[in-house]
């Protein structure tokens, strides 16, 4: 009987969609990871460019049509000198454009909301530029991307999956009601365990290192869909756009990813290099 109900609310969901859009999308990603190089920065620019659009009209929907196109250039500058650019330059040129787009917002759109729509630049823009500096590493570029796609699908994918079966107590029920505690340790625990054996898949030198990494990273990736969660449930929207099937918008898809990618080139960039794990 609970499995039957538990099949139910699958049925109830937008779960076909989901399979098939995923069906598409991850080959197209894991390819851009495996080819590297301008690939894998167009795609990241791509991803990065659109997630900036749809945050800017859930932000400010009635914000002026010059203003989106002139952040979205920012964006595509910003990916550029990443993958030209040590991170340090890009940063540099990050800030900039940060600078530029509030006062922009504020001064010349008299936006109340410019500094939410500055802090786009950061969101995806600086998230971006940590996609591209960890996929240009030549010792562990590949690999670690691999590892860190893994790790969130998973957390996803556990999330969703024991937060149907399960259900239970609500997470966060005034940013997100749909999401259970139980979601949230399955797929904690999906990624722990899915993380660990792509980590020994590709031949990192201390795999063990995942089991730690891991369970953190699916936390950083669930506050990063919580952070977006609160910011749609502000604007009374329930997903950032519409482009893909079963998912929502592209923000609704690499709202955690961009926070993860984040947290592991910073623990790549503190502790990578002296603790030697991959």
């Amino acid at each position: 009987m609970r499995l039957s109900l538990a099949l139910q609310r699958f049925d109830s969901t937008n779960l076909r969609l989901r399979i098939i859009s995923a069906a598409f999308m991850a080959p197209i990603a894991l390819l851009a990871v495996y080819l590297g190089g301008l690939v894998y920065a167009a795609v990241i620019t791509c991803a990065v460019t659109i997630g900036l659009y749809e945050w800017l009209r859930l932000i400010a929907p009635d914000m002026k049509t010059q203003t989106v196109s002139i952040a979205c250039a920012f964006v595509v500058a910003l990916m550029g000198a990443g993958a030209i650019l040590p991170p340090e330059a890009s940063a540099f040129f990050g800030l900039v454009f940060t600078v530029a787009l509030y006062l922009i917002s504020s001064l010349r759109d008299q936006n109340k909301n410019a500094t939410w729509i500055a802090m786009g630049i950061p969101y995806m823009g600086g998230c971006g530029l940590a996609l591209l500096a960890l996929r240009a590493s030549p010792d562990y570029g590949m690999a670690i991307v691999f590892y860190l796609l893994a790790v969130v699908w998973c957390t996803d994918i556990g999330a969703y999956l024991f937060g149907c079966l399960i259900r239970g107590p609500k997470l966060a029920p005034s940013i997100s009601p749909r999401k259970t505690w139980a979601g949230f340790f399955g797929g904690m625990a999906s990624a722990t365990i899915v993380g660990y054996a792509v980590a020994v898949w590709l031949g990192a030198k201390e795999p063990s290192a995942a089991l730690l990494l891991s369970p953190v990273l699916s936390g950083v990736a669930q506050a990063g869909d919580l952070f977006e969660s609160y910011f749609k449930r502000r604007s009374g929207v329930k997903e950032s756009g519409d482009l893909i099937p079963g998912h929502g918008g592209v923000l609704d898809r690499i709202d955690g990813l961009v926070f993860a990618g984040a947290f592991v080139f910073l623990f790549q960039a503190m502790f990578g290099v002296s603790i030697n794990w991959w």
